[in-house]
């Protein structure tokens, strides 16, 4: 803590400041746990709409005064982000599967024209809006993993294809003798 803000932390604080700081504490303790994070621009989008897109997100898309999102971004560290920070913008944390998120808030931004993606953080880089469309464009985390065993499988596949061969042609030639005899 600098020593401005905690000379600030000492004067005795009017109710507007208490509440701005609760809520910068209650968006600094959402954004802990996460390392990747989504901002978007919304204007004009249905309420009905947005709890809809935040049940998607499981809870996870805060609207937040832009003042108070700066503040919270610098002491994340995250100052880059500051600049997506324009009209009225909302904050959607994401746990798990960024890339699935990702898709959700594309889509929704097609099906609703205020709704525009502004810029993210993806594991400490900072992220415009065509990089997050291009990251919801990724098949989702558990096709990428099923690719990649598939990738893994292909030679093992076919090195015991090559090594039963032999025993295979064994077979084919005794069977061949055998009915060969009788």
């Amino acid at each position: 803590m600098s020593a401005a803000v905690a000379e600030a932390a000492k004067k005795p604080q009017r109710l507007g400041q208490k509440v701005r700081a609760a809520w910068v504490r209650d968006l600094n303790n959402s954004l802990s746990k996460v390392e990747n994070v989504v901002v978007v621009k919304l204007e004009k989008v249905p309420t009905r709409d947005l709890n809809r897109l935040r049940q998607s997100l499981n809870g996870s898309l805060y609207m937040v005064k832009n003042s108070l999102c700066r503040i919270a971004f610098r002491e994340k560290g995250w100052a880059d982000l500051e600049k997506s920070l324009e009209g009225t913008c909302a904050v959607s944390p994401i746990e798990g599967d960024v890339a699935a998120a990702a898709k959700l808030l594309v889509q929704f931004a097609k099906d609703h024209e205020g709704f525009v993606l502004q810029g993210g953080m993806l594991t400490g880089q900072a992220m415009d809006a065509k990089e997050l469309k291009s990251l919801a464009a990724l098949p989702s985390r558990q096709v990428l993993l099923s690719q990649l065993a598939g990738i893994l499988q292909s030679p093992l596949r076919s090195l015991a294809f090559v090594a039963n061969a032999p025993i295979r042609g064994l077979a084919i030639a005794l069977s061949a003798v055998a009915k060969k005899k009788t």
